[in-house]
Formats: C-alpha cells, structure tokens, sequence
C-alpha cells in the first residue's frame, strides 16, 4: 500500500466513523481507529511504509501544507476544548478571524505563484505575533482563525490592530510584488454565548463588516455597531 492508497482508506474509513458517530471525527483519532483494526493487510502494509510516508500522512492531518498553521480539523476540537475550560474556570477567551483583502486580484495581476507565496507569508506573519498556547487556523482559502485563550476582548483588538498596522513592513522585508492588507474581526466570550460555534460566529460578524470597508481592524467586539457593557472584564464571571 502506497501514500495515496493509505490516505484514501483513511479517509474512508473517517468517513464511516463519523456516520457512525453523529458527528465529526478528527483524522488523528480517525487514523489511531485505523490503526486498530482487524484488517491484518492493511496493517502490515502500513508496517512497511517509509517513516517519511508516516510523518508526511500525520503533518498533512494537522497541519495546512502552504501556511503552516494547524488545519481546519483542528479548530472544532481546540476552540470547544478552550470554550469549555473558559466557562468552567471562567476564564476570558476570545478569537480573531483574519481575512487577506481581494486575495483574487493577486492572482489575478501577479499570477497564481505570487498567490502561492502570500499564503506562507500570511502564515509566517500569524506565526510571529502569537505566543505558543495561541491556536492559529487556515480556516479556508484567504481566511484565518485564531483562537486566543486567557484574552480579553480589548487585549484581542489589541493584538488585531498590530497585525493590521504591521503587516505592510512585513510585506516589504518579505520582497513581495503584491500589496497585501488584511481585515480583521474580533469575538471575545460573554455570559450569553452557551457553544464555540457563537463564539466564532461573533468573530465572522466582525470580519464580515470590516471586509466591508477593508484593511481594517472591525473596532467593536463581537460584530457589534457600537461599545457594549456586557462586554466589560465582568462579563466572563456571570458564568454559569
């Protein structure tokens, strides 16, 4: 059994699992299930593949190959792990979404490899204005997800506005022929929100209005037109 047949029975095999489940199954999980199976073929099949087969099928599970960043398949379990641990420790949480502005009309007036290279620059830029608990996501295409655990709302625009305001010296050093700006929104946790998935919705509503105006920071929380007090320190101690 090659790379690309493991990978499909993989897949295949996340797939049945997750029909089976009611829900969506992470490859890794999907991948030690495989393992596990009485399917001795298989098994000794996989037995013999390269390390590198090895590592390159568990990176590619993880990872998003052109940015770096983790996959989407790991937002859903990371943000509803630190959601959790949020409202049981009532601890502040809060999520940036990024989007890279009029991503098409690089493609379009540089060609698709100057495309190719924004998208490690993106990556590599996140990379270095987080620190290491920061969850960073390639959520899809030119959009971003991060989650920041043990950060409040006004400490998460903060950090937004850094990554707006540097992102054109980074641009610069990188040597790219493109100009790249990037709109961002911001969600932070209250008392209101009861799954991760308002979470991230909130967060989408601000990057939404903000790809309104582009290469802006969206300067309220949570998609909101104006301030709000739920949205004070004290809002992440009314958890129940």
């Amino acid at each position: 059994m090659d790379l690309a047949e493991l990978q499909s029975s993989l897949e295949a095999h996340t797939r049945m699992l997750s029909e089976q489940m009611g829900r969506d199954v992470h490859p890794a999980v999907a991948f030690l299930d495989f393992l596990g199976a009485e399917n001795p073929n298989d098994i000794e099949d996989f037995v013999i593949l390269k390390e590198t087969s090895f590592t390159d099928l568990l990176q590619a599970a993880v990872h998003d190959q052109m940015t770096v960043l983790f996959s989407r398949n790991i937002l859903e379990s990371r943000l509803r792990q630190e959601f959790q641990r949020a409202r049981r420790y009532k601890l502040p949480l809060s999520v940036l979404f990024i989007d890279v502005d009029d991503f098409k009309s690089i493609n379009d007036t540089f060609g698709h490899s100057e495309g190719d290279r924004v998208f490690p620059f993106i990556g590599r830029f996140i990379l270095d204005h987080l620190r290491e608990v920061d969850c960073p996501v390639r959520y899809g295409g030119e959009e971003f997800v991060v989650t920041l655990p043990h950060t409040e709302g006004e400490v998460a625009l903060a950090l937004a506005n850094r990554l707006h305001d540097s992102i054109t010296e980074a641009e610069r050093k990188a040597q790219l022929r493109s100009p790249v700006t990037i709109s961002i929104g911001v969600g932070t946790l209250t008392s209101e929100m009861d799954s991760e998935e308002k979470l991230l919705d909130a967060a989408d509503r601000a990057v939404y209005l903000a790809k309104g105006k582009k290469d802006m920071v969206w300067p309220h929380l949570n998609g909101l037109e104006a301030p709000a007090a739920q949205l004070s320190l004290d809002s992440h101690f009314e958890l129940v």
